[in-house]
């Protein structure tokens, strides 16, 4: 009767694997807890020091701006001249307004030559060229036939310098007999076209050419007269000078 009474009744091995159980269930939801407080203080965290890291930028952005002040923008007023485009300096306008003058009193090519320039060339520039050698033109085609400083204006060796220098050429027919050519007026009227390429130019030119062919017999009056022609002159890049390099007829 002692051994039976020593032993468990079930209803207390009952409430012992109740107790068991109740406690062994609760277990699991401490971990999933202190996870969430854990993701809960880091996402805090993050967000402060994110917070914090802008707020240094943009202080340390308005402390470097107050110590430059900002330039003023730049734009054209109600008085400024309008662009010309993809026109090149001294270019007349497509109204055919004449060439507007030139910013600087300077010539843009180099001291060297009054024509040469290593890097670039403008109409107003090309222009100066040919209106300078049609001056000088007017000494080579009439006595005493002057071709010493033709290297000055055109390229050498060149299709032009050629026909100026062989013999038969231009200069050589009249030289051979006695004639020359007489100008009352050899001018620019106007440009009308300009174009740049990286070592050479085209420069389109309408010319007033009055002139007289003098013989030793008189006047040749059919290569004589008044008139006016467009010429397209070919400029090159010449060791570091803008020369002439061939001319012809604008057809």
């Amino acid at each position: 009767m002692k051994k039976l009474s020593a032993l468990p009744s079930r209803t207390g091995l009952f409430q012992q694997k109740s107790a068991v159980d109740c406690t062994g269930s609760s277990n699991p939801l401490l971990p999933v807890l202190a996870a969430f407080i854990f993701f809960l203080l880091f996402v805090g965290v993050s967000l402060w020091f994110i917070a914090r890291s802008r707020n240094a930028g943009t202080s340390h952005q308005n402390s470097i701006s107050s110590g430059f002040p900002a330039a003023p923008p730049i734009s054209g007023g109600p008085n400024s001249p309008p662009s010309t485009g993809a026109l090149s300096p001294g270019f007349p306008s497509p109204a055919g307004g004449a060439p507007p003058a030139s910013s600087s009193s300077t010539s843009p090519f180099s001291s060297r030559s009054a024509f040469g320039s290593p890097t670039q060339l403008d109409a107003a520039s090309a222009r100066q060229l040919v209106e300078s050698w049609l001056q000088y033109k007017k000494t080579i085609f009439s006595p005493p036939y002057d071709i010493s400083r033709l290297e000055q204006y055109v390229v050498n060796p060149s299709i032009l310098h050629s026909d100026l220098t062989k013999p038969g050429g231009s200069v050589d027919w009249l030289r051979s007999r006695n004639y020359s050519y007489f100008y009352r007026d050899l001018s620019i009227l106007e440009v009308s076209d300009f174009r740049q390429f990286p070592d050479r130019a085209h420069l389109t030119v309408k010319v007033l050419e009055d002139l007289e062919l003098r013989t030793p017999s008189g006047v040749d009056r059919s290569k004589s007269g008044r008139k006016t022609q467009s010429w397209v002159y070919e400029i090159k890049l010449h060791n570091g000078k803008w020369l002439l390099y061939d001319y012809r007829k604008d057809i």
